[in-house]
């Protein structure tokens, strides 16, 4: 599951997450519904009846920290997850959380990040933004639309997005309009045979996963722009689980600016829970 987001976490017991009844029928089409909806929600999805993943970022040569913390029901849709993100390189601080809740016609996220630069020892505020963003399924139980509505340094703002699907109910595209203009536009996913994603791009990124024989994920390479640099970064994994999912990886990131380039190196590891595993087994 390679939403980007990760490190050391306090767990919640498994015991004390909320279950779904093992006799509760999963709709048709139930695993490309729950990997298309973990896509738009999470930015990633798993193999196998995953029951929890926990997951961690670190910077190898920068100060940054990414976690994830997800509990997810027996069909495999998200119940809960928490993330936040933590970096400082330079004069420039950013800190980001987000907690993402399933809610009775879809789901619901509290977010906000802040970034500052620190300028003669103070703090200067360069960007801060917090919001709701609400999902909404479809009789199906694929997400359909979104409604974002947030605070971006002091100015209210909202958007809405459009979710489309192929005839196998695997998300195809995401159209976004609003008040941010520089969120609008559409970003895509390209599947394989297999129904697992291969591409992801938008105006401005592009990512291509690559596989093994077993359909493991070996890593993905990416090439994303923003207003001063580009940045390209590339992610290997280098274990996997019982269940062919991915739990070590190494991220290099190489982004060139105007006057020089900045090159990262940073680990994710992952632990994953299972529905149809005992406790002694995971």
């Amino acid at each position: 599951m390679k939403c980007h987001l990760c490190a050391t976490l306090l767990l919640t017991c498994l015991a004390a997450c909320p279950t779904q009844a093992a006799t509760a029928p999963c709709p048709p089409l139930s695993h490309n519904i729950s990997s298309s909806n973990l896509w738009i929600l999470l930015g990633g999805a798993a193999k196998g009846a995953v029951r929890q993943v926990i997951a961690g970022e670190f910077g190898k040569d920068v100060d940054s920290q990414k976690r994830v913390l997800g509990q997810f029901d027996r069909c495999g849709d998200l119940m809960v997850a928490d993330i936040s993100y933590d970096k400082r390189e330079g004069n420039i601080v950013l800190s980001m959380e987000q907690h993402i809740a399933r809610v009775q016609r879809g789901w619901v996220a509290e977010y906000a990040w802040r970034v500052t630069a620190i300028k003669a020892g103070r703090e200067e505020v360069v960007d801060q933004r917090q919001g709701t963003l609400s999902w909404r399924k479809g009789p199906q139980g694929n997400i359909i639309s979104a409604t974002d509505k947030f605070v971006n340094m002091g100015s209210e703002g909202s958007a809405a997005i459009a979710y489309h699907y192929d005839p196998r109910l695997r998300v195809q595209k995401s159209v976004t309009r609003g008040s941010d203009k520089q969120n609008n536009g559409e970003n895509r996913w390209r599947w394989n045979a297999q129904d697992r994603v291969v591409e992801t791009q938008s105006a401005r990124s592009r990512e291509i996963w690559r596989y093994d024989k077993q359909w493991r994920e070996l890593g993905l390479s990416g090439l994303a722009t923003t207003p001063v640099s580009t940045l390209h970064s590339t992610d290997t994994c280098q274990l996997w689980d019982e269940a062919g999912n991915c739990t070590l990886s190494f991220l290099h990131e190489k982004e060139v600016f105007a006057k020089g380039t900045v090159e990262r190196h940073l680990t994710s590891a992952y632990k994953y829970r299972y529905w149809d595993r005992s406790a002694d087994e995971q």
